[in-house]
């Protein structure tokens, strides 16, 4: 198994967004739950960072998350938004949570292993059966079991936004079989369980920031890359890639988190309205997504992209099997492993 990811490097300063708090709240509990101060009326300004592209679905619903919940608190609980990495990469941004210099964060639950190891666990290739094994997951124990897992790192969830099945882009010939993959490189972001599955079969993972990955691709630096199809539309890797195949190997979601003792200075009522927003925005995110796939298809042909369909997902999957036992032995043992495949689909 790839080297394991250390602990938190110096967080980058950014100025602390919390005004004029009366006290500080106590401390939440482990499973991420708090009782919050119904009391506090003060202004809390939460500074919320994340990485996804401006125009896709999630970034743009998270904008309006944010509009509706200072209307509805009446501007006692504002979000200030910065979108597309502008706070440094998603493990520059979880650091800064952590020592209080941003209060929230729209993170893709993989990168989250830097906090614990066992969040990679959304990193196993072909984890679920469909798409709707995978939503319901995350509204059940599942989800449940990751947000504890977070609590005990000073973040609670307030919700998850589905940001898709992964797919391969390259240049040199679509992508149908395992092999396909032998001796490409492929840019993959910093998460130790996607660099193992691609080394199963035969790929040449590189771990790249993404905001290097369009300048890796046209100079020839990079042979392939992987992303959601709104990533790939939006970043125009169209005009750097000229083939785009359905692989689907990984999908991701992103947790919603506020610092835990920043959470706790928010009056029980509006800590029901965040969630419910949060709750609301998740819907619509999962049925743009729905709406939206064969127009980004669409899109992405009529700027030059061959698209294949004709992948051999179940010999991929195949092949990429045995991180499973490697990573449940290691990693997040069989606890989680079995909540998990009591919600895969798989076992049904």
């Amino acid at each position: 198994m790839n080297k394991k990811f250390s602990g938190l490097v110096a967080a980058v300063g950014m100025s602390f967004v919390l005004t004029a708090c009366g006290g500080s709240g106590e401390e939440g509990e482990s499973s991420g739950e708090s009782s919050g101060s119904a009391e506090n009326t003060e202004t809390v300004t939460l500074q919320l960072g994340h990485a996804l592209s401006p125009g896709t679905p999630a970034a743009d619903k998270i904008d309006e998350m944010a509009e509706t919940v200072a209307e509805e608190t009446e501007g006692r609980v504002e979000f200030d938004i910065y979108p597309d990495s502008q706070l440094g990469s998603e493990t520059e941004m979880l650091e800064q949570i952590q020592v209080g210099s941003m209060q929230a964060g729209a993170i893709m639950i993989g990168s989250m292993q830097t906090l614990d190891m066992k969040m990679a666990i959304e990193d196993l290739p072909y984890m679920w059966k469909d798409v709707e094994h995978a939503r319901e997951a995350y509204k059940g124990e599942f989800g449940e079991q990751l947000a504890d897992i977070i609590s005990e790192q000073g973040l609670t969830q307030i919700g998850y936004l589905e940001w898709g099945p992964r797919h391969v882009t390259n240049n040199e010939k679509p992508i149908v079989e395992p092999e396909d993959l032998e001796g490409v490189n492929i840019r993959v972001a910093e998460t130790a369980l996607r660099v193992d599955a691609f080394e199963q079969v035969g790929a040449l993972p590189t771990v790249m920031a993404f905001s290097e990955v369009y300048g890796a691709l046209q100079q020839g630096a990079l042979d392939a890359q992987e992303n959601p199809l709104s990533v790939i539309n939006a970043a125009k890797f169209y005009e750097v890639q000229d083939y785009l195949s359905l692989t689907g190997h990984f999908y991701n979601t992103v947790m919603m988190v506020v610092e835990t003792d920043t959470w706790d200075q928010i009056s029980e009522e509006d800590q029901q309205l965040i969630r419910d927003e949060a709750s609301s925005i998740s819907e619509d995110v999962t049925e743009m997504n729905d709406t939206m796939e064969e127009e980004y298809l669409t899109e992405l042909e009529e700027n030059g992209m061959q698209i294949n369909d004709d992948v051999n997902t179940e010999a991929f999957r195949e092949a990429m099997l045995p991180v499973y036992d490697q990573w449940e032995e290691e990693v997040f043992g069989e606890e989680l492993m079995n909540v998990y495949r009591e919600a895969s689909g798989w076992e049904e």
